[in-house]
């Protein structure tokens, strides 16, 4: 006879920022540059300009440098110059993430009936850099008796990602839709399984650009599906969503 026991799921989600900054060492025999002193004043800046500094107006928001020699952005392989007053305001962005739910309680579960619960992230980076988020769990979803729900294998296989609509095809799994996912997930009935840190698993990037951002997000799907046999209980998890800017 097929059991028909209800069971209770509790998905807790730890949030984690991980910020990982470059840091370059420059050599110089000798550097050069002006500074201007009197009883009154100390200017480290290497030059006097026309003008420069933000300005603002009900249209328009305006960083400049004028009178400067060769003011602008240079790159080449290995480094990146940023010349001029306006690039001040660079290293005044800040880099934020948050996720809008941090405890996820699915209650009873019906067999072959997928349940699912959702959460908002939402990112900032600073000017002209992007970020990736990516994804690990502590291990799959169980009970204090090590009862299991195995992570999704999707219609066919999803060791990335793969539709998952078919109701007697278990387990856990987990869609993203909304800025920098598409990448990732085709469409909301994509899902993949959650890397677990048990198993030996890497995080996984399920949300990622390559540009400055401000309040960029994100809905995460959380799917849960059983079948008739799977034992009753609580089962539970602990998900680390890493957000890391990129420099």
């Amino acid at each position: 006879m097929k059991s028909t026991n209800k069971v209770t799921k509790k998905i807790k989600l730890l949030l984690v920022i991980l910020c990982l900054p470059c840091i370059y060492h420059l050599t110089s025999n000798i550097s050069l540059a002006q500074t201007f002193d009197s009883a009154s004043y100390h200017i480290d800046w290497g030059n006097f300009n026309m003008t420069s500094g933000k300005k603002t107006s009900t249209n328009y928001q305006l960083t400049d440098t004028v009178g400067q020699n060769a003011p602008g952005k240079f790159t080449s392989t290995g480094y990146t110059v940023k010349a001029g007053f306006q690039y001040i305001y660079d290293s005044m962005a800040q880099f934020s993430f948050a996720i809008s739910d941090i405890d996820l309680n699915f209650g009873s579960l019906t067999p072959n009936v997928g349940s699912t619960q959702t959460n908002t992230v939402t990112i900032t980076t600073p000017s002209g850099k992007g970020y990736e988020i990516l994804a690990i769990a502590n291990h799959p979803l169980q009970t204090i008796s090590s009862s299991t729900i195995p992570n999704t294998n999707c219609n066919s296989g999803c060791s990335n990602s793969g539709v998952w609509t078919q109701s007697n095809k278990y387990g856990f799994g987990f869609n993203a839709t909304g800025h920098g996912t598409s990448s990732y997930f085709t469409d909301s009935t994509y899902f993949r399984p959650f890397a677990s840190t048990s198993q030996g698993d890497q995080p996984v990037t399920f949300m990622s650009e390559n540009s400055s951002v401000t309040d960029h997000s994100a809905l995460i799907t959380y799917k849960i599906n059983i079948s008739p046999y799977q034992p009753a209980g609580t089962y539970q998890n602990l998900i680390n969503l890493i957000a890391i800017p990129k420099y």
